[in-house]
C-alpha cells in the first residue's frame, strides 16, 4: 500500500481535479492563537454558562453549533486551556480544530488529447449526453433507462455540502431550489468559488447538455469551503441546517481522518504531553450531527476517501495518520492514540461509497486512489481514473476516463472550451465523484416511492434497497472493494 499511495501522491501534481481531502493544519486566527473543537456533555444543547467556561479556561468562543452541544474556541495558551477544560465536568472532550483541504490541481487538454481520446468534440449547444461522453451516468442509469422510470422531482431535495453552486449554470439552474446557505465566516452566499460543488451537483441532477442521475431532482447548496478549505464545525453546522431544512438526501464529497480514542498535545516549551479527553471531540461531534440528520429522515451519503487505505484496519490507519501529522510542522505537536476512521464516511448511519474506474467497454475496477476495506464500504460508484492500463504515467486522451460534469461557467477551463465550444464543463476524479452517483440514485428512489405511496422511505430503507439492487462486482456477494456492489439506478427505481 505504501507504493500505491506514493504513486497516487505523485500523480496529484499532474492530473485533473482529484478530490483529495486531507488535514492541512490546525486553524489559527492569528500567529499566537490556536483553535479547538470543544464538545459539551449536553448532547442537544449548550449549557447556559458555556461562554464563561471557555473564557475562564483562557479561550474565546468563535463558532457554535448548539444543537449538538459543540463550539469552536481559540486560545493563546493551549496548555492551560486544555488542562482547565479536561477537568470541567461539563466538557465531554476537545480536539484541535483541523482544517480539511481540497487539493485539486488542473491540467491542460491539448489537441492531441482530444484526437487520441477516440471521442469527437461536441459542437456548442448540442447534447453532450447523447454524444456518449458520460460513461459514468450511462453505467449507473443503464444508458438512461432509469430516467424514464424516475428522474426525481422537486419534492425531493438533495443538500450538497460542498463548495457551493454556479446558480446560473444552464444545466443546473432549473433544478436549484431556494434556501442555499453558506457556513463560511466572512461569506454571504453559496456561489461556488472553486468548482467542486458544481461538479458534484451536475452528477446528481444536471438536466441540459449533460444529464445527472436524477435530472428533475431538487438541489440546494450548503457551502462549507471558503475556496479549498473548511473547518469541521462548519460541516457539522451544515448537516444540522440541511436536516432542519427538510432535505431528503445529504451528499458529502469530503472528509478526513478521526480517531476513536484520544488526542494528545505536547507543549513545545516544556515537552509535557497532555491528553485532551476520553473521546476525540471531532468524532463525537460528527456522530451527533449524523444522528441528528438520520433522526429527521435524511439519507446521508459520503465519499470513502482517496488515500488508498484499507479502512478495515483502524490501528494501521491511526499509524498512517500520525505520520501525516508528524510530517507537517503545523501539526507536529499533536498525536492520536486509538482506532482511526475516515469521517464522515465511517460514521454510523452514513452510506460509504468507494470509487469505481471503468467505462468505454472496460471492466469494473477499483480506482487506484480509492479507500476500501472489508465491512467498511457499502456501495461503489464511478469516480473515474486514468484508464485500465494506467501505471503512473499519463498518456494523451486519458482524461476521458475521469468523470465529466458541470463546472462554473464563470471559471476558465480549457477542458470545457476544447470539447464543447463553451465554458461550463470539465473532468474530475475521486471518491468525491462517486458519492453523488449514489446520492442521485437515492433521490430518484425516494421520489419514486413518494409518487406511488405518498410517503418517503427511511434512511435505513433507502440504504437497504440500494444495496439489494446494486450490481454485484468483484467477488461474489459483499466484498472489501465494491461493498454490496455498483449502485444501479434502473434496478433501484424499477
Amino acid at each position: 500500500m505504501k507504493k500505491g499511495l506514493l504513486v497516487f501522491l505523485g500523480v496529484l501534481l499532474a492530473l485533473s481535479s482529484f478530490s483529495f481531502s486531507v488535514f492541512a493544519s490546525p486553524q489559527e486566527t492569528s500567529s499566537s492563537k490556536q483553535a479547538f473543537l470543544v464538545v459539551f456533555k449536553s448532547e442537544n444543547s449548550l449549557p447556559a454558562n458555556y461562554e464563561s467556561i471557555i473564557e475562564k479556561a483562557g479561550g474565546e468562543v468563535t463558532y457554535e453549533v448548539a444543537k449538538i452541544g459543540t463550539v469552536e474556541a481559540t486560545t493563546s495558551n493551549p496548555t492551560a486551556f486544555i488542562k482547565a477544560l479536561v477537568k470541567n465536568t461539563n466538557i465531554a472532550s476537545l480536539a484541535p480544530a483541523m482544517e480539511v483541504s481540497l487539493n485539486l490541481p488542473e491540467f491542460e487538454v491539448t489537441a492531441a488529447d482530444v484526437e487520441q481520446s477516440g471521442l469527437q468534440p461536441v459542437p456548442a449547444g448540442e447534447s453532450i449526453w447523447e454524444a456518449g461522453w458520460q460513461w459514468d451516468i450511462e453505467r449507473v442509469t443503464n444508458k438512461g433507462a432509469s430516467h424514464a422510470l424516475s428522474s426525481g422531482n422537486k419534492d425531493v431535495v438533495v443538500g450538497v455540502i460542498d463548495t457551493g453552486f454556479d446558480f446560473d449554470h444552464p444545466d443546473l439552474k432549473n433544478n436549484i431550489v431556494p434556501g442555499s446557505k453558506t457556513f463560511v465566516p466572512g461569506t454571504v452566499d453559496a456561489w461556488d468559488a472553486h468548482s467542486h460543488g458544481t461538479h458534484v451537483a451536475g452528477t446528481i441532477g444536471a438536466n441540459g447538455r449533460i444529464k445527472g442521475i436524477a435530472p428533475e431532482v431538487g438541489l440546494r447548496a450548503y457551502r462549507v469551503f471558503s475556496t479549498g478549505s473548511a473547518q469541521q464545525i462548519w460541516i457539522t453546522n451544515a448537516i444540522i441546517a440541511a436536516a432542519d431544512d427538510g432535505v431528503d438526501v445529504i451528499n458529502m464529497s469530503l472528509g478526513g481522518t478521526r480517531v476513536v480514542g484520544q488526542w494528545y498535545y505536547t507543549d513545545p516549551t516544556t515537552g509535557e504531553k497532555i491528553r485532551l479527553g476520553n473521546d476525540a471531540a471531532d468524532m463525537v461531534a460528527y456522530n451527533r450531527a449524523i444522528r441528528y440528520a438520520t433522526n429527521k429522515n435524511v439519507t446521508v451519503v459520503a465519499s470513502a476517501g482517496n488515500d488508498g487505505q484499507d479502512l478495515s484496519n483502524p490501528a494501521k490507519l491511526a499509524d498512517w495518520y500520525n505520520r501525516v501529522l508528524d510530517a507537517n510542522p503545523a501539526t507536529a505537536a499533536y498525536d492520536v492514540q486509538g482506532a482511526a476512521f475516515k469521517v464522515p464516511a465511517q460514521i454510523p448511519g452514513v452510506i460509504t461509497v468507494s470509487a469505481l474506474g471503468g467505462g468505454f467497454g472496460t471492466e469494473d475496477r477499483l480506482a487506484f486512489y480509492s479507500n476500501y476495506g472489508n465491512g467498511n464500504i457499502n456501495l461503489s460508484a464511478p469516480g473515474g481514473d486514468l484508464g485500465p492500463d494506467y501505471n503512473g504515467t499519463r498518456v494523451p486522451g486519458d482524461y476521458k476516463w475521469l468523470v465529466l460534469s458541470a463546472i462554473p461557467t464563470y471559471m476558465n477551463s480549457s477542458t470545457g472550451v476544447a470539447q464543447f465550444g463553451t465554458q461550463g464543463y470539465g473532468w474530475k476524479g475521486g471518491t468525491s465523484m462517486a458519492s453523488p452517483q449514489v446520492a442521485g440514485v437515492a433521490a430518484a428512489y425516494i421520489a419514486k416511492v413518494y409518487e406511488e405511496t405518498g410517503k418517503k422511505p427511511s434512511p435505513n430503507q433507502v440504504q437497504t434497497h440500494l444495496q439489494q439492487t446494486a450490481d454485484d462486482a468483484g467477488k461474489n456477494g459483499f466484498d472489501p472493494i465494491f461493498g454490496h456492489g455498483v449502485v444501479n439506478a434502473y434496478h433501484a427505481v424499477k
